[in-house]
């Protein structure tokens, strides 16, 4: 899947507000800038061990309303690496709802098993 198909892409379009002469002035001075201002950059919010993990993480993320991408080395995924620097991998969020994507990540998943179900 595509970091767009998410709708990450979004988060890395300049947008230039009326009167913000701080953009123009930063643009034209030739500095890089990794994103958009500061409140949309992407921020890690957790840190995978392995690729699964961390899709696993987004996966989560996505569920509860929050858009999220995966970064981590190539050459793990390459390699089909699950251990070791190189597998290690990061999920990003807005910066907006870094926070709450923190609490979501903390609070603990309650499964529902079929079992239960069925009995009930």
């Amino acid at each position: 899947m595509s970091v767009f198909a998410d709708g990450f892409g979004n988060w890395l379009s300049r947008r230039s507000r009326a009167g913000d002469k701080s953009v123009v002035e930063t643009e034209s001075k030739g500095a890089s800038r990794t994103g958009g201002s500061g409140d949309r950059e992407p921020v890690v919010v957790w840190k995978a061990a392995n690729l699964m993990e961390a899709q696993v993480v987004k996966g989560r993320l996505i569920s509860e309303g929050i858009p999220a991408i995966v970064r981590g080395e190539s050459l793990g995924q390459i390699y089909g690496l699950t251990a070791g620097q190189l597998a290690t991998t990061d999920v990003l969020v807005p910066g907006l709802l870094a926070e709450k994507a923190r609490q979501i990540l903390e609070t603990e998943v309650e499964w529902i098993d079929e079992e239960e179900l069925d009995d009930k």
